[in-house]
This record gives C-alpha cells, sequence and structure tokens, in this order.
C-alpha cells in the first residue's frame, strides 16, 4: 500500500513538473540539455540558485547545470563555447533552443590561493562531492530532468526554515573566498533568511579578508544588492554593519553614526540612532525604485556629514554646513577606490551635489533650473529628493508640494528644450562676442557666453539688440 501511494505521489510529482517547464521556455530548454546528456547515458542536474529560486515559487532566470559527461562528448552533442579560460576549470556553454547554458563537470576544487579561485581541479564522477563544494546549502540542491531534487546538504529544510549557512566548515567556505562573506549579507537581505549563528561567528571574524578582494567584485557585489528594493538594500547596510564589513569597504558610511541629526527636522532617526545614518536608512526605505545606481545615490549622498559635523549649541541643534561641497570630495574618493565607472561616479557627483536644490527649485533662476532638469542624471536626482524629503514624514514637504517643484522643473525643459537653447546661443556665440567687445580670444569670450545665456533664459530674451546691450553694458 505505501509502496503504491509512493508511486502514485511520484506519478503526480512528475506531471506537475511537466506543466511547470511548459510554464517557462528557459527552464524548458535546460531540461532538454538533461535529457540530452541522460540519453547518452550520463547525469545532469539543473544547479546552484535557481533551483533554489524554483522551490521558493520564483521563476529562475539565470539557470546553470553540472554533469559527469566529459568536455569532449559534450562537444559530440553541442558546440561549445568558452568564457575566458572556463574550459580549464571544466565549464563551457551551451545553446539550447535560443538559450546559453553553463554546464560544468562534477569536480572538486583543489587549494585556493588567491581567496578567489582554486589552483586547480580535480574532475569527480560524484555529484555529492561536486556540490560540497558550494558555498551555502540553499545553493547546493540539485534538479534532474524528472524534476527530482537533490540534497545532500538539507538545503530544502534550511529553505523552509529560512536559515542561511554554509555547506560544512564556515571558516573554511569564507577562506576559499572572502566574497561569500557578502554573498551571506545579500542573500540574507534579499530573502529575509536569518544567518546560522556559527556562519554568522565566522563572518564577523573574518570580515577584515575582504580587503584582499578586487575593488571591481566588491564594487558589483553592492550594485548587486542594491539592484533590489530600498528596504532591502537597507537591510544589507545594516547587516554589513553587524558583521563587521561596512567599516572595511565603505568607512565614510560607517562614520555617520558617529554624529547627530537635529531631531526636529529629522524625526525619522528618534529611537534609531539619531545619526546621518539612521537618516540614510530611513531614506533608503523610503526610496520607491530598483535602480542600482540611483539607491545607491541615495545611499551616498549625505556622505559629507561625515566631516562637517558640528555641535555649535549643545543640546539643542547640530549643522552640516556645506557637506554637498565635502561630500563631493569623498564621492571621489569612493569612486576611485570602488573602480567606479565614469557613468557611475557622475551619477554620484550630480546627485550628492544638486540633493539640498531641489527642495529649493521654485526659487531658483530658470537658467539654474535648465541646468538642473537637463542633466542626464536628473532621474536620479528626484529619487534621491524624493527619498530623502519623504523619509522625515510630509510635515516638511507634502506629495503636493513635491510634485509642485518637479512640474516647475519639467515646464523649463519643456520650454527651453535643447533645440531651443541652441537657437538662443546662437545670438551669443564666440565671434560675435569678440567682434562686439574688440577683445581676444580668451576666458573672458567664455565668461561673457555663460552669463548671457543665463540673462537669456532667465528674462525669455530673443532679440539679438536686448542681447548685444546687456553684453556691452557689463562687458563693454
Amino acid at each position: 500500500m505505501r509502496l503504491q501511494r509512493y508511486i502514485n505521489e511520484a506519478k503526480e510529482q512528475f506531471k506537475q513538473w511537466k506543466e511547470y517547464i511548459r510554464s517557462n521556455k528557459m527552464l524548458a530548454s535546460a531540461v532538454k540539455v538533461l535529457e540530452k546528456i541522460n540519453s547518452k547515458g550520463y547525469k545532469a542536474y539543473i544547479v546552484g540558485g535557481s533551483v533554489r529560486d524554483i522551490i521558493l515559487g520564483e521563476d529562475p532566470h539565470d539557470i546553470d547545470i553540472s554533469t559527469n559527461m566529459p568536455i569532449k562528448e559534450l562537444e559530440r552533442l553541442y558546440k561549445t563555447y568558452d568564457i575566458g579560460k572556463s574550459k580549464d576549470f571544466g565549464i563551457v556553454v551551451v545553446k539550447e533552443r535560443g538559450y546559453d547554458f553553463e554546464v560544468a563537470q562534477f569536480r572538486n576544487d583543489g587549494k585556493y590561493f588567491d581567496g578567489r579561485r582554486p589552483e586547480s581541479i580535480t574532475i569527480t564522477g560524484s555529484f555529492k562531492e561536486d556540490v560540497s563544494r558550494r558555498d551555502f546549502t540553499i545553493n547546493s540542491l540539485g534538479i534532474n530532468a524528472k524534476g527530482e531534487i537533490i540534497d545532500y546538504f538539507d538545503g530544502k529544510k534550511d529553505i523552509k526554515n529560512k536559515v542561511l549557512k554554509t555547506v560544512g566548515n564556515p571558516y573554511e567556505r569564507f577562506g576559499e573566498d572572502a566574497l561569500r562573506i557578502m554573498r551571506s549579507v545579500r542573500f540574507s537581505s534579499k530573502l529575509g533568511f536569518d544567518i546560522e549563528k556559527e556562519t554568522g561567528k565566522a563572518m564577523k571574524k573574518m570580515s577584515g579578508s575582504i580587503t584582499k578582494l578586487s575593488p571591481e567584485r566588491i564594487k558589483e557585489e553592492i550594485l548587486k544588492s542594491a539592484a533590489q528594493s530600498g528596504d532591502k538594500f537597507a537591510k544589507y547596510i545594516m547587516l554589513l554593519d553587524k558583521y563587521g564589513i561596512l567599516k572595511h569597504i565603505l568607512p565614510e558610511l560607517k562614520q555617520l553614526q558617529y554624529s547627530k541629526e537635529d531631531l526636529a527636522h529629522h524625526p525619522e532617526t528618534i529611537g534609531k540612532g539619531g545619526s546621518p545614518f539612521a537618516h540614510t536608512m530611513e531614506a533608503l526605505k523610503a526610496s520607491n525604485t530598483k535602480e542600482p545606481l540611483k539607491n545607491l545615490c541615495i545611499l551616498l549622498h549625505d556622505i559629507g556629514k561625515a566631516v562637517t559635523f558640528s555641535d555649535t549649541t549643545p543640546g539643542k541643534t547640530y549643522t552640516y554646513y556645506k557637506h554637498e561641497g565635502e561630500g563631493i570630495k569623498l564621492i571621489q574618493t569612493i569612486a576611485d577606490r570602488l573602480k567606479m565607472s565614469n557613468k557611475e561616479r557622475d551619477s554620484l557627483l550630480y546627485t550628492t551635489a544638486n540633493h539640498m536644490k531641489f527642495h529649493k527649485i521654485k526659487e531658483l533662476k530658470p537658467s539654474k533650473i535648465f541646468k538642473l532638469v537637463n542633466d542626464d542624471n536628473w532621474d536620479a536626482l528626484v529619487s534621491v529628493a524624493m527619498a530623502d524629503e519623504f523619509s522625515r514624514g510630509e510635515k516638511f514637504m507634502s506629495k503636493k508640494d513635491f510634485n509642485g517643484c518637479l512640474d516647475v522643473a519639467i515646464k523649463i525643459k519643456d520650454k527651453w528644450g535643447k533645440k531651443e537653447v541652441e537657437k538662443r546661443m546662437k545670438l551669443v556665440d564666440g565671434n560675435h562676442v569678440m567682434e562686439l567687445l574688440s577683445i581676444s580670444p580668451g576666458p573672458k569670450v567664455g565668461e561673457v557666453i555663460r552669463n548671457t545665456t543665463e540673462f537669456i533664459l532667465d528674462n525669455d530674451v530673443s532679440n539679438q539688440e536686448e542681447i548685444d546691450k546687456y553684453i556691452q553694458d557689463n562687458w563693454g
């Protein structure tokens, strides 16, 4: 009777699996790869994070495959592709029905000498040995072509209990690749899983090893974590701090914990440390974007407060005069340290420099507003300003007031589009300025053009005579 029930349950599970893979073309294509390998007498499994996602009820977006089929045999089934020197590590890429899949041979890793990659690998015939080298139990699962889950390290149990822990000894796993310490925090914040006690102890004790990682890998890991909701990114940052990681990768952000906000202006920080760091975390929680660069801009918008804190009247108020300007200097330091791209650097500099202007936008001259709104990073500034303001509550700026500021900027942009500005600027070109003022090429020409352009925009001028009179009156 038990056997019959087991057979019936297995049939029902297989039926559900078939229905499930029909709903996901990528997954169906991956299963096709498994079936082709199986048909040649070898074993193959979908592995890693995609299995975890399937168990959590999420559609996988990136599927990896492990097999005991030798690469030479695999090359008879598929035209394979090598990514860098991945073939040396038993990994190739195959294409099935338009989808690319990384296929890795079952293997054991040799010793790790660089804290990132093993010096050598050994091909093994055992899937259990293969998954024993993986980072976390929730990533050590496999699924075969029939939808059966292979679980040697209680990964399903840990998913059910929402627990994150390493496969085997955490000190060994983190010693193999220190980035796994940061990955622990990312998975915990993303999935809402608690970090297992011994895993957490090892993370804290080994957090200093992160300084040996390349800046590019650290930046990439931060941006991956920023590509989720603002509240999850805030949790990520706080976990980095809890496990002693933050001070090694973003010491400037850590420094924000040692100053105090004026609670009258930042009531959101009451009971949460009362610091610029607490305000930054609340701003992230108020973020409505999952764009990583925008969330990173929110994270660092007040970074200048780390060096501009002044306790001018003890017990009453605290100030951070010109923290935007100091923030620009710190952003340059951070961008250099993390090897950021020009685009990333420009977005961070622009939003840090201008985040205090948004709520005063109705007081700015049209030329200043146009310069703001016509920048490629304007959308990022809006995200920063929105998170910054709404984190404090509508007592300071209501959504109606915020939208009013936004409307002013959009109207200026619509009125002074690039074509219109270019058209007006033709009335104040360099040759005309030099002829009008009888001067030679030099810095003064640029100064006249900049100021005259602002005059044109601020006063809606299009008359050449009026423009010439302005130039002569001020520089003639």
